[in-house]
């Protein structure tokens, strides 16, 4: 009898170790299967803005869609890198994603500059199809350096200045104005003086008068405080910039994403279009609320100045854009027309 309780307590014990072998084994091989990916997400904006929130919810719909298989790391207020190196901090892999404001680096990517040309952009949704239309249609090399995800877009960029209405070219004159990217050289061909700062400064140099105004949408009017001090706003809307965004990934990190996981973030990416163009609206109409409440005056511009600031300010720096691509060996020709075309048959 203690024979046979020898053997059978002998053989209890192996099949509990083979169990709890195979405990240990089974999910080990399931993790190994499905590595965690962690992710770097860079933005240069507010954590507060209504772009911010959207370009952080598409990290944590991300981390969902995955199940869990990539780990969001999230930087904003150009934490992780400056506003200017958010792209380059993406190419080096400081980030695994990253927001880039291309007009920040003027030259580093002229196929694209098209895309803040003063052409009239109407609102942010409509820009910021055309932008991945754009895109879809071009394939810029400059942008090869990427995974590009998608393109969004500011709202219309206006004249907002501090103490002195604009209505007429002739009110602009002289002005100094706070500019970014392509819109410096279309303030000068208005009459005004461009003046570059970094946006981080714009509040301290409004404050103390250093500048008359600035050219701005309406959203930064209200996440950057600027509107506080602008007492009118001149809505020039057929000659509105805009300015574009870039959210793009590492090369190499995409490239080590399994498949499934490649799939969804294209999928995602695609979706991200309508809803970031929503996102800009939103900002939009309540920067405008932000401004108009203060007491800021709304100024549009008569039938007559419009085809006047589209004569002497669009239409020369759009020309000067052709002539820039063509000497580069670039389509900007075709790139104008493109988005023209789009922008006159939504319109209708």
């Amino acid at each position: 009898m203690k024979k046979v309780e020898r053997i059978s307590k002998f053989w209890i014990w192996v099949v509990l170790s083979v169990l709890l072998a195979l405990g240990y084994w089974i999910p080990s091989q399931t993790l190994a299967a499905e590595p965690v990916y962690a992710l770097r997400l860079t933005n240069p904006l507010q954590a507060e803005s209504l772009v911010s929130k959207a370009l952080e919810n598409w990290g944590k719909d991300l981390e969902k869609r995955t199940n869990g298989r990539i780990k969001l790391k999230y930087y904003p207020n150009a934490t992780l890198a400056s506003m200017p190196q958010q792209y380059d901090a993406v190419v080096k892999g400081i980030a695994e994603v990253g927001m880039h404001i291309l007009g920040n680096t003027m030259g580093r990517f002229p196929l694209s500059e098209v895309l803040d040309l003063p052409l009239g952009w109407p609102n942010s949704t409509v820009a910021t199809r055309i932008a991945n239309e754009y895109y879809e249609k071009f394939k810029p090399k400059e942008l090869e350096t990427v995974k590009v995800l998608w393109l969004h877009e500011m709202g219309p960029g206006w004249l907002c200045t501090l103490k002195k209405p604009v209505n007429t070219l002739e009110d602009l004159k002289g002005m100094k104005m706070r500019t970014a990217g392509n819109n410096a050289n279309y303030m000068r061909a208005l009459g005004g003086v461009p003046v570059a700062m970094p946006m981080t400064e714009v509040y301290d140099a409004l404050s103390r008068g250093m500048v008359d105004g600035l050219s701005s949408a309406y959203e930064a009017l209200e996440n950057w405080k600027t509107g506080e001090f602008v007492r009118y706003v001149t809505e020039n809307k057929d000659s509105t910039f805009s300015a574009t965004f870039l959210v793009a990934m590492n090369k190499k990190y995409w490239e080590a994403l399994p498949k499934d996981i490649q799939t969804v973030i294209d999928q995602m990416s695609k979706e991200q279009v309508e809803k970031f163009g929503k996102a800009w609206d939103e900002a939009y109409r309540s920067g405008k609320d932000f401004v108009t409440k203060r007491g800021t005056k709304i100024i549009t511009l008569s039938k007559e100045e419009e085809v006047r600031w589209v004569e002497k300010g669009a239409k020369p720096i759009v020309e000067s854009y052709v002539t820039r691509m063509k000497e580069k060996g670039l389509p900007g020709e075709e790139a104008v027309k493109f988005v023209q075309e789009r922008l006159k048959a939504i319109r209708k």
